[in-house]
């Protein structure tokens, strides 16, 4: 998970990020850092850059960062366009509270099976996942906040173990992942999300099923009403910020 943060992070301030040249195929390497950067909001809706600035980070050819950009590109999570730059999609007001639609429906319960057999250890982690997001907060930091909330999330789901849900959930996150900047910008989100996580935390160590996939439904929910109150979509009416 780091490495896709530091990523892009090198992205946007120019130093560099060399790939594993001995971890194997190069291409499968830009593709996952990307997709985890975009799932942890690392990008904003409209932000763009280039094939060649991607290059440059990851210190390859473009051609296989060409390669994961149309995979990418595919799971609409990026346009690719002719100028061989690369935008973030603003997506649709429609598109968002579909999207929502699935994750309301599959994030609880993946996380109710999650709670039966999710370790100690496991639930730790998400405490300090936990503790360092209000901390982030604290510090005004909002791509460390992003990407600890990502981890907080898919340290509960991995843990049921689904190998049908798991990758949906994943595309979902990776669609939706560049509009949670709203959320550090509105404080009712950032109280919102804070005060659910407290609440799923002590619902995993009482192994509450049904309180576990409350608290993640308010999650989603509440964070969704901020996105959608901020009015950052494409095509209605909306006034999409670059």
């Amino acid at each position: 998970m780091s490495s896709t943060s530091d990523a892009m992070s090198d992205l946007n301030s120019g130093a560099p990020a060399p790939l594993d040249l001995s971890a194997g195929n190069l291409e499968d390497q830009i593709y996952h850092r990307l997709r985890e950067a975009l799932s942890s909001g690392r990008y904003k809706p409209g932000q763009s850059f280039t094939i060649r600035s991607l290059a440059e980070v990851y210190g390859t050819s473009p051609m296989p960062v060409r390669d994961a950009l149309k995979r990418l590109a595919a799971e609409k999570a990026l346009d690719v366009l002719p100028n061989r730059s690369v935008v973030v999609p603003l997506m649709s007001r429609a598109r968002f509270q579909e999207i929502l639609r699935v994750r309301l429906s599959l994030e609880p319960a993946v996380a109710a099976t999650a709670t039966e057999l999710i370790g100690l250890e496991d639930i730790h982690r998400m405490a300090e996942d936990d503790r360092r997001m209000r901390q982030a907060l604290a510090d005004g930091d909002p791509k460390q906040y992003l990407a600890l909330n990502q981890h907080f999330h898919f340290r509960l789901y991995s843990a049921a173990h689904s190998v049908v849900m798991m990758p949906i959930i994943e595309n979902m996150w990776m669609q939706v992942g560049p509009y949670l900047h709203e959320l550090f910008a509105a404080s009712r989100g950032m109280q919102s999300s804070t005060e659910h996580h407290a609440e799923l935390l002590q619902a995993l160590r009482r192994k509450d099923s049904a309180a576990v996939a409350q608290a993640v439904h308010k999650d989603l929910a509440d964070a969704a009403d901020v996105v959608i109150a901020s009015n950052h979509f494409a095509g209605d009416g909306g006034n999409p910020r670059k």
